[in-house]
């Protein structure tokens, strides 16, 4: 029981917001169904407090359901398809309640009132619930636009890893994708043949080529080296397959232009460039994370790295790789 009361502590804004939600989702269908000519219909009218009269015990069912379902203590700005499973669910249960609950002490309401009710109850609670991520989803797009850049090789699962790692932890930004799916998008990034890297690279200003494609033969590897003269070219299909390394703060230096923000311990230098910031840098330090603005996070770089995954790349394909 505590811990239960704890959750709801913790969510109180969330559990104020569902209470408002399941009570106006009804009182809503209600006007859809009865509000005629800038009126409700008179002759309805005592559904209005019938309506009043079962909000208090519906509050309460709702409150003890969600709780039951799990919908309060989490961390809804990592939201994804279980707790939406649940908000289904949560909502299907509380529809199905408020029917048998109307009939047996209240009276039957009309049919499009249950309806059109469950449907906005849902609706409701998914939003207030799905809005904080889309806040953060909003919020992060807007601040691609100071990030560098780059071209991943890959349109498979792989690859989409490495788009959300390298816009997660790193200055760079996925500005077109090659790979056999030509013609498509991901996350609303465009996928193009490997033919048109060279022509892309000058127009869009690709700073950077990331490798996301383990059936890439050493002829399409090859090509892209060469196409990418100059530009810093790194190999993903090892690094996220065991995604443990860290990222050395020298190379991406080399590749950011304009102000840079060092972060260390909680103390903030500033620069003009990543050259530099790099030039200023007497010791080895790794990416911790990064924020808006150029702002990184960096930390004293560890030794102790797992490099066995590095000899297995090399032995199967014959390349040596380096980290960026």
């Amino acid at each position: 029981m505590k811990k239960v009361a704890d959750m709801i502590r913790k969510d109180l804004w969330v559990v104020l917001l569902d209470l408002v939600a399941v009570n106006a989702s009804y009182y809503l269908a209600l006007l859809i169904r009865f509000y005629v000519n800038s009126t409700f219909r008179p002759t309805v009218s005592y559904l209005l407090g019938d309506w009043g009269r079962f909000a208090p015990f519906y509050s309460v069912i709702c409150l003890i359901l969600f709780v039951a379902f799990r919908l309060y203590g989490g961390m809804w700005r990592y939201a994804g398809i279980n707790d939406m499973n649940r908000i289904i669910g949560a909502s299907l249960a509380a529809s199905l309640l408020h029917v048998v609950g109307t009939v047996i002490f209240i009276r039957r309401m009309p049919i499009t009132y249950y309806v059109i009710g469950a449907v906005l109850q849902f609706l409701f609670l998914a939003m207030i619930r799905f809005s904080y991520r889309i806040l953060l989803v909003e919020k992060s797009k807007l601040a691609k636009s100071d990030k560098v850049p780059c071209a991943v090789v890959g349109s498979g699962d792989l690859a989409r890893k490495v788009i959300r790692h390298l816009e997660e932890n790193t200055p760079f930004r996925a500005a077109l994708m090659i790979g056999k799916d030509a013609g498509r998008t991901m996350d609303g990034v465009p996928v193009l043949p490997l033919s048109q890297l060279g022509d892309e690279i000058g127009k869009r200003g690709i700073r950077a080529v990331f490798i996301a494609d383990k059936e890439l033969s050493p002829a399409e590897r090859e090509r892209i080296h060469i196409t990418a003269e100059g530009l810093e070219v790194q190999d993903f299909t090892g690094a996220l397959s065991n995604l443990g390394g860290s990222i050395p703060i020298a190379a991406l230096l080399t590749v950011t232009s304009g102000k840079v923000t060092l972060v260390q311990d909680g103390k903030e230098t500033q620069y003009d460039s990543g050259k530099a910031a790099l030039d200023a840098i007497s010791d080895t330090y790794d990416v911790d994370h990064i924020e808006g603005g150029m702002k990184v996070f960096i930390r004293k770089h560890s030794s102790t790295v797992d490099t066995a995954w590095l000899e297995n790349y090399k032995a199967t394909t014959g390349e040596d790789i380096s980290f960026f």
